[in-house]
């Protein structure tokens, strides 16, 4: 599976998360529907992309907003499916994400926290500014893919996943 990245994606975005999105297990979350009509890859991306620009906007700390929220949905299950653990997957895939993030990739206790509360306020409440961008970030971008509404990196072809659109 190829990717493509336009020269509209800021190298300064991509320098922070570059080694996850194109990580071979990152990258199959493209198999995965979410919110309808689009995949977890590319909602990771945009949820990552719009947390990197607001903690930007913010002066927060824009690299551990693009990389969590590139990381927030990173558990390769079907969401549709039973989980492993049996409880529902809004409780589920925040911790799964985390320990697969922390397993994967070498994250802070900054980024995992906020991997694990990003469903607020169906899990635990943030404890840090970050976090509070990534759940805001989360929201925004699932709104916007279940009213079809193409947000972030999915618009005009900016990001391009096998060939074909993203």
């Amino acid at each position: 599976m190829g990717l493509q990245v336009s020269e509209e994606v800021p190298q300064d975005y991509l320098s922070e998360v570059q080694h996850i999105l194109f990580h071979e297990d990152f990258m199959a979350l493209e198999e995965y529907t979410q919110h309808q009509w689009t995949n977890r890859f590319m909602h990771s991306v945009n949820v990552s992309y719009l947390s990197w620009f607001i903690a930007r906007k913010l002066g927060c700390d824009a690299s551990a907003a693009a990389r969590a929220g590139l990381l927030h949905d990173f558990c390769l299950f079907d969401f549709k499916e039973e989980t492993p653990e049996g409880e529902h997957p809004a409780f589920y895939h925040p911790k799964a994400a985390a320990e697969n993030s922390v397993r994967t990739f070498q994250i802070s206790a900054r980024e995992e926290e906020a991997i694990r509360s990003h469903m607020f306020p169906l899990g635990p409440m943030p404890k840090n500014k970050e976090a509070w961008i990534i759940t805001l970030a989360d929201k925004v971008c699932a709104t916007m893919e279940f009213c079809h509404v193409a947000i972030a990196l999915s618009r005009k072809n900016r990001l391009v996943v096998g060939g074909a659109s993203a």
